[in-house]
């Protein structure tokens, strides 16, 4: 054996085991302290930067899930009251026919009916929640959006949903009464085709407003609406929709064309999309709108804002609609007297589409439009289908027609929301399933073994007690070579 008063290797050994020792307590101690064996970039660069990446994800999807539930909270108080309404319509179109029935006056009927309009407008009042309403149809009055979106997932994808009208005026029954007042139209049974093509095609015409009233703009609740159907085969009658669309945007600013059904535009414009995706072509010097869409059978319609409130809600519009006659026409070839009624029947599901009641006569073929606040004594009503005769009609049948159509317009309401729910649970459920994937994955990269750091920590403690007690016997040496000299 060696002695050296320089140099004691025992002892440099020793304090070397001490201090490797000592740094593994150290990370042992951090680790069951944070519950992390990764918890800075200098434990393991790679795995702490894809643990902050996930961690990220997860912090927005939390971001998400938030969107999302204040989403459903809003489709959800919309659902509660177009539920209400519903009840609501069932039940008028009974108090009319009951009333009718029992030998009640007039006047009490239309009390009972204006009692349930109000509670109608009521419901679609008490539809806002935190400003946002899907059913009052206009902002303002404590609401400050009429549709609601969110973002649905990382990668910016958008649930959106646009409000409707669903007040008694939206729903086609302002100023309704017992002696509700529509419209005739002389289709008659004729065997001959209606045009549809480029030459003259056939149209129909009905304008709603406020009742009574003959302006040309109305409210926010109340538009002044021109509703055209035009007749279009295969989008051979374009030509006429072009020039429907440019009479209603007036003779300055842009000019629209469509051609097989595609709508361009000519001038200084913008474009933009609504809340149900819709394309939106603005004019920028005469603030004039259109609104491309289609309706529940797939006919284009093109909606031209004209006239808009303090608060930006449309007050006037004229909706073109191109009703596809193209399978009427084929028809034709087999059987040239069934076309023209095939056309009435594709016409009328297009008003239908538009919120309008529409009956047709077994025997004569008229057609009587009813609801959608149409305004029977406006001369604008017109049609070139049939004779072309329009004529007012009035009764509690007219009365019930507006209220099924009324109905039938709340059930698309009420679809929609429900549909929209659903797929908002869908959503959240994902999101949920997601984060929860997503911070086992951080956990099982990150996350301490407990057990066995604990193990770990007394095996380490152990060891530093044996090196200090190493060391100590090592420092020892010096007094032995002290003994050599006695």
């Amino acid at each position: 054996m060696t002695f050296s008063v320089n140099t004691n290797t025992a002892s440099i050994a020793a304090l070397a085991s001490l201090r490797m020792t000592a740094t593994q307590l150290t990370q042992t101690e951090n680790q069951i302290s944070t519950g992390k064996k990764i918890s800075s970039a200098s434990d393991d660069p790679a795995v702490y930067a894809i643990s902050q990446g996930m961690n990220s994800q997860i912090a927005g999807l939390a971001g998400v899930s938030s969107g999302l539930q204040f989403t459903a909270q809003v489709v959800s108080t919309a659902s509660t009251q177009a539920t209400a309404t519903s009840g609501l319509l069932s039940s008028l179109a009974q108090t009319i026919t009951a009333g009718q029935t029992n030998g009640l006056s007039a006047t009490t009927i239309n009390n009972s009916i204006n009692a349930t309009l109000k509670q109608i407008d009521a419901n679609a009042t008490g539809a806002t929640f935190q400003g946002v309403n899907l059913l009052s149809g206009s902002i303002g009055s404590g609401v400050t959006s009429t549709s609601v979106s969110a973002v649905q997932d990382l990668v910016g994808d958008k649930f959106s949903l646009a409000g409707s009208n669903a007040t008694s005026s939206g729903l086609g029954l302002a100023g309704l009464n017992v002696a509700q007042a529509g419209l005739q139209i002389a289709v008659g049974t004729t065997a001959t085709a209606f045009g549809d093509g480029a030459a003259t095609p056939a149209e129909l015409t009905l304008v709603s407003s406020a009742p009574g009233g003959t302006a040309t703009t109305g409210t926010a609740q109340s538009p002044y609406v021109t509703s055209s159907y035009i007749l279009n085969n295969a989008h051979t009658a374009d030509a006429a929709i072009t020039t429907a669309i440019n009479t209603a945007l007036g003779s300055q600013g842009s000019t629209a064309t469509v051609t097989g059904g595609v709508l361009s535009m000519a001038g200084a414009f913008t474009t933009s999309t609504d809340a149900n995706n819709n394309s939106v072509y603005t004019d920028t010097a005469t603030g004039n709108s259109i609104t491309v869409s289609t309706d529940a059978s797939n006919n284009n319609t093109y909606s031209v804002s004209t006239a808009v409130d303090s608060n930006g809600n449309t007050t006037a519009k004229t909706n073109i609609t191109s009703v596809e006659t193209s399978s009427a026409e084929t028809n034709n070839a087999t059987n040239a007297a069934g076309t023209a009624p095939l056309q009435v029947d594709l016409l009328m599901t297009a008003v239908q589409n538009s919120g309008y009641g529409v009956t047709k006569d077994s025997t004569t073929g008229d057609l009587t439009v009813s609801g959608g606040n149409l305004n029977t004594i406006d001369p604008n009503n017109a049609s070139s289908v049939g004779t072309g005769t329009v004529t007012a009609v009035t009764g509690s049948a007219v009365a019930v027609d507006a209220v099924n159509a009324a109905i039938s317009k709340m059930n698309t309401i009420s679809s929609s929301l429900g549909s929209s729910t659903n797929l908002l649970t869908g959503l959240q459920s994902t999101v949920s399933t997601l984060s929860d994937a997503l911070t086992s994955g951080v956990g099982a990269l990150t996350d301490a073994d407990l057990s066995a750091e604990s193990a770990k920590l007394t095996s380490l403690q152990t060891k530093q007690q044996l090196a200090i007690q190493s060391l100590s016997i090592a420092n020892s040496q010096s007094s032995s070579i002290m003994s050599l000299f006695r």
